[in-house]
């Protein structure tokens, strides 16, 4: 299987695995709302849609090496989220990572875009690192609220409410 359609398995909520090892593409809605989704494992998969891990909030745990776009509200109300490994993402997207209380350090080495509200209210989110990161969209790190540190070494432009409410 290389390519996973959109809403293939949308709401599955005893789904516990998921690995595809030759998928490259994961299409929209693709595991949305699979409540006790715990492992994936997609080691080429280069795309992620729109939605395709939203509300997964069993997934604690993620790493796509081969990853390069992530969609809209691909791991939005992934609430046990607490690891992501994205070594070559070059765009993350709106909403992305949106509500992922878990997450406290994360870290993009090849990302140049982060989209509006990327990793709004992640209010355990400590450090930011993306050292090729040239655009910080609106409101991209909104309400996170334990946010210590942040390196953005490259950025040329960063929107309105980007860190609004990190008190």
């Amino acid at each position: 299987c290389t390519n996973i359609g959109s809403n293939a398995f949308t709401y599955c909520s005893v789904l516990t695995n998921a690995s595809f090892p030759l998928c490259t593409t994961i299409s929209n809605y693709a595991f949305q709302s699979c409540f006790a989704l715990t492992n994936v494992s997609f080691p080429v998969c280069t795309n992620i849609g729109s939605y395709a891990f939203q509300n997964c909030r069993a997934l604690e745990s993620v790493s796509f090496p081969a990853c390069t776009s992530i969609g809209d509200y691909a791991f939005a109300g992934c609430s046990a989220l607490a690891s992501v490994s994205f070594p070559v993402c070059t765009s993350i997207g709106s909403s992305a990572f949106y509500s992922c209380r878990s997450l406290t350090n994360v870290s993009f080495p090849a990302c140049m875009y982060i989209g509006s509200y990327a990793f709004a209210s992640c209010r355990s989110l400590t450090n930011a690192s993306f050292p090729a990161c040239t655009n910080i969209a609106s409101n991209a790190f909104q309400q996170c609220s334990a946010l210590t540190s942040v390196s953005f070494p490259a950025c040329t432009s960063i929107g309105g409410n980007a860190f609004y409410n990190c008190s």
